[in-house]
């Protein structure tokens, strides 16, 4: 029996139940939450928090133009104001005066905000191999791009929205805004956030992608919608596997090892308290236990050089090690030491056999 005596509103929004009650989605969730609520008053407070984090992250807010009413009717005075005696003129100037001002008030607001949307620019950030770039968002967010990645970001960020777009990997420690969710979008998954810090690796040419929750609460979904929405607590990975197309499929198949299409996990964490995941943000190259093909990709992009194996076996080869400002030769040869294999370097390609 859990007990959600001390829940805060993160917690209750991990739980798949609770989503679905606020999402209206099951019948039963929602009695039963329905019931949750007047069985325990003192947590009121906070399970309508819960709910208004959720709405959040779900997009599902007001629309500007429900919004811009609602104002309307906070800034201008009620129609019966107007309509009043007529002994008391002063009455009627003063509200003609509140009238006049609510208007301007409304058009400089509206004015200002139209004129920041349209001289705003949308901008590409893009890094090649062995580059890597810092980058403060207009709302202080900050993002760290790894290298042969680029991020995209609309002309209305921060005005009526806050989302980008990426291609590759990046480190993002977001400001917090309750009102503007932090939008990530990949071609594998999409992400929403309030305040926190992930890292998300997502390159269209590796077979999988990943994101690494290191502080807050992100929700996470599949762009086919595959696999609903799922929440991460910090520490958490989600690894998505993608489908590879198959060409040239001969008759006779050997049989292969199927990857699951998304797990979650925990980051990988090191003895000096290193997340693997996240040494590239200080400058590392953290190789756990991976295979010699696992981390081909990372020395590739990390040295702006084109790896090839001349044996399949090499490719099974697997490495424990830490590169910090070493050459590609110096990796190697470090490599070398734990698993016996011949390299050649011809400009930027490496040959690799046995």
């Amino acid at each position: 029996m859990v007990d959600r005596s001390k829940f805060n509103a993160e917690d209750f929004l991990v739980d798949s139940t609770f989503q679905q009650y606020c999402a209206g989605t099951d019948k039963l969730c929602i009695e039963y939450w329905e019931k949750y609520v007047n069985a325990h008053p003192e947590q009121k407070q906070i399970i309508i928090e819960a709910k208004r984090l959720y709405f959040i992250l779900s997009g599902n807010k007001r629309p500007l133009n429900a919004q811009v009413e609602q104002m309307k009717v906070n800034v201008l005075p009620p129609a019966k104001v107007v309509r009043l005696a007529r002994g008391k003129w002063w009455l009627k100037i003063a509200a003609a005066i509140a009238l006049i001002g609510a208007i301007t008030f409304l058009y400089r607001y509206y004015s200002v905000n139209q004129s920041i949307t349209t001289t705003m620019e949308a901008k590409v950030f893009t890094t090649k191999s062995g580059e890597r770039k810092k980058i403060t968002l207009p709302d202080g967010s900050v993002i760290l791009l790894n290298a042969k990645s680029s991020l995209a970001i609309g002309k209305e960020f921060n005005v009526t929205c806050r989302e980008v777009s990426l291609k590759g990997e990046a480190y993002f420690d977001v400001t917090h805004n309750k009102d503007k969710p932090f939008k990530v979008a990949t071609t594998d998954f999409n992400i929403n956030v309030l305040g926190t810090a992930f890292n998300v690796k997502a390159y269209p040419d590796e077979v999988s992608s990943e994101a690494t929750l290191i502080r807050g609460l992100i929700t996470m979904e599949a762009v086919n919608g595959n696999g609903g929405i799922i929440t991460l607590k910090p520490s958490q990975k989600v690894t998505f596997y993608k489908v590879q197309p198959v060409i040239n499929q001969p008759k006779v198949v050997k049989p292969k090892v199927v990857r699951p299409e998304i797990t979650i996990n925990h980051y990988t964490l090191i003895k000096d308290s290193t997340i693997v995941e996240t040494a590239w943000t200080k400058n590392r190259i953290e190789i756990y236990d991976q295979n010699f093909d696992e981390i081909k990709d990372v020395l590739e992009k990390w040295y702006n050089v084109e790896i090839r194996f001349k044996d399949p076996e090499i490719e099974k080869y697997r490495f424990t090690a830490t590169f910090g400002n070493e050459t590609i030769n110096q990796a190697l040869a470090a490599l070398q030491k734990v698993e016996y294999f011949k390299y050649e370097i011809k400009g930027n390609q490496v040959i690799i056999s046995k």
